[in-house]
């Protein structure tokens, strides 16, 4: 009995042995392992990584969108980001930036961001961002994200705002009240116009009431400085000058002998001056002259000369002179 349970103990110790061999052996095989095996290289296989975002994706009226582009390019290859503000639609470009190129983790980073607003509720879409590049066989490369979406929902849009709005109520007529002053302001405008019109009736006859007292040779005689004081002498007009004696002659003969002469021909104030009884045949004679002289000058575009102009307003002052006398020795007789 005592050689089989010695024995036995043998054979468990041999077990055990064996077993503690064998952990020990698989141990020592891996980490032997660890030590001679090579790093692990990095991924070659997406040597320009280019992604596109907006934050958030889904937003109001009026809040801010961030749209960002990111750019992780192997440091042998060169690559850069594009601007796209002038790709980017339906939103208000409020602020943007660039931030890069750096080194991280081992590749060169770089970034672009773009703050958006949106006035109009809708869907929108980000433009798809693509970058091109030369790989390290030469070969031409490009990176692409794709189209970004975003919500912009309205500000009316959360629950509950419902409840906000309420129906408009009917148009009513607004009352405008009358002041009480009214009345006396529409008096007052009312006096003020009747005033205004008063003033300018009085006026207009006293100038008649003048005009009646003024001889038609003290009427003449102001129209005849009125006229020198034009300057058409002194300028050389001398037909326009001799076109103003001829007018302020005719007036006169209206308003002395009482003949319609500014609107008559020559020939027929001669006429009406025949007609005349308080006319004698001197004045008749020198007023044929005058009128018969100076009409060539009026109709016919003749340019008189200045002695002749000077002539013929001496020749008016003194028509009215005698005139004025024979009108006196009439009334006295």
């Amino acid at each position: 009995m005592r050689s089989e349970c010695s024995n036995d103990r043998d054979a468990a110790g041999r077990v055990i042995l064996v077993f503690l061999s064998c952990c020990i052996l698989f141990v020592a095989c891996t980490l032997g392992d660890d030590e001679s095996a090579p790093p692990e290289p990095p991924d070659a296989s997406t040597p320009v990584e280019l992604t596109a975002l907006a934050d958030p994706a889904k937003a109001r009226i009026g809040d801010p969108v961030t749209f960002r582009i990111t750019l992780e390019v192997d440091p042998s290859l060169s690559a850069e980001l594009p601007e796209v503000g002038s790709r980017i639609q339906g939103f208000r470009i409020v602020d943007m930036g660039k931030e890069g190129p750096k080194k991280r983790e081992g590749r060169i980073w770089s970034q672009r961001w773009y703050e958006l607003k949106a006035d109009l509720a809708g869907s929108y879409i980000l433009p798809a961002v693509s970058v091109h590049y030369t790989d390290t066989e030469g070969k031409d490369q490009a990176a692409e994200t794709k189209q970004v979406f975003v919500e912009i929902e309205s500000v009316l849009g959360q629950e509950g705002d419902e409840q906000d709005i309420r129906d408009l109520k009917s148009l009513e007529k607004a009352k405008r009240e009358i002041p009480g002053w009214w009345p006396f302001l529409l008096v007052g405008i009312l006096v003020v116009l009747g005033l205004l019109a008063g003033f300018i009736v009085y006026f207009r006859r006293k100038k008649r009431i003048q005009e009646a007292h003024r001889t038609p040779e003290e009427i003449a005689m102001e129209e005849l400085e009125n006229l020198e004081a034009t300057g058409l002498m002194e300028e050389a007009r001398y037909r326009e000058y001799v076109f103003g004696l001829s007018l302020i002659f005719r007036r006169y003969l209206e308003g002395r002998f009482h003949v319609p002469a500014a609107e008559q021909t020559t020939e027929e104030i001669l006429a009406s001056l025949r007609r005349a009884k308080n006319f004698d045949k001197a004045l008749k004679e020198a007023a044929r002259s005058f009128l018969e002289e100076t009409d060539p000058v009026k109709y016919r575009g003749l340019e008189p000369q200045p002695d002749e102009t000077e002539t013929w307003r001496n020749r008016l002052v003194s028509f009215m002179e005698r005139a004025a006398e024979t009108e006196d020795i009439q009334e006295a007789a």
